[in-house]
């Protein structure tokens, strides 16, 4: 990482609560007696903010025309999975402008909350990692995506280019720009705000199969990434069995057949479920933006 990408990382803002709440935010999803209503008690006014707004259009989308004015009624709205990726997602989506439309938030909200759901589920099924941690680590992986956009503006101009001119991949016109790649700058920031290491770690190795060996945490990360990028939202979840057989190919080329076992398919349709749900909490959290 070069001294100048350095120096501009830690002249980016960040809410001061932010790494006490990921901390909390895993204590609270480890423990299986836990609900959305447990997660408020780390949120500060911004976060209680965004849940109001989202579960608000929630609300109205269901043709009610009563306003949620209370916490609770706003948390039975959302669900957990909603609060969960709010408390995560809101201080890097806050990094940009709500009228850019350059930036899919939509697409990039998708693919980082699936990653999570993902996640967690596969190290659930195979008790490899911590499903807690593969959770929040997947639900950040993509973070450095947001930093280069936001931050990096002439580097961005530049990624973009040679993606368009010359055909590149994300990955390798990024490399040949920064010597680095969204990976790197996502993580080293996260170190810097000091998120767990264990977090810090898998968000930098996500797409560095080779470099992640026996490395429990990051295999699961790297794998929920690969998962939700062959996810058709449009088309998969009008059958589980579609949408099913797309990540049992995956699994069964990345995993030992011992594996898969019939109890499995209920985690996996659990998983099905929050997914489904994800694209209704996406249409919501549009609504007044």
């Amino acid at each position: 990482m070069s001294a100048d990408i350095t120096d501009r990382l830690k002249k980016i803002e960040f809410l001061p609560t932010f790494p006490h709440i990921v901390g909390e935010v895993m204590n609270v999803i480890k423990d299986p007696k836990s609900s959305a209503s447990d997660l408020v008690k780390y949120l500060d006014p911004s976060l209680v903010g965004e849940v109001m707004k989202v579960a608000n259009s929630a609300y109205t989308g269901r043709r009610n025309f009563r306003r949620i004015l209370t916490l609770e009624h706003a948390l039975a709205a959302i669900g957990y999975t909603g609060v969960s990726s709010i408390v995560l997602q809101t201080p890097f989506l806050s990094m940009i402008e709500k009228d850019d439309k350059l930036f899919d938030r939509r697409g990039f909200m998708r693919h980082s909350i699936a990653s999570g759901i993902l996640a967690r589920t596969v190290s659930t099924i195979f008790g490899i990692g911590n499903p807690d941690t593969v959770y929040v680590s997947a639900m950040l992986h993509d973070v450095g995506i947001i930093i280069i956009y936001q931050y990096f503006k002439e580097e961005s101009l530049a990624i973009n280019a040679l993606m368009e001119r010359d055909r590149l991949g994300r990955l390798e016109a990024e490399e040949a720009v920064f010597s680095t790649n969204h990976a790197g700058i996502g993580s080293t920031l996260l170190e810097m705000w000091d998120i767990p290491e264990e977090i810090v770690e898998s968000v930098r190795l996500h797409h560095s199969r080779e470099e992640i060996g026996q490395k429990e945490n990051p295999y699961v990360t790297w794998l929920a990434n690969g998962l939700a990028k062959q996810i058709d939202f449009e088309k998969d979840f009008t059958d589980f069995h579609v949408f099913f057989g797309k990540q049992r190919d995956m699994l069964q080329s990345e995993m030992p057949e011992k594996y898969f076992l019939g109890h499995h398919l209920e985690l996996y349709e659990a998983a099905f479920s929050q997914l489904k749900e994800l694209e209704r909490y996406l249409e919501n959290s549009e609504g007044e933006q």
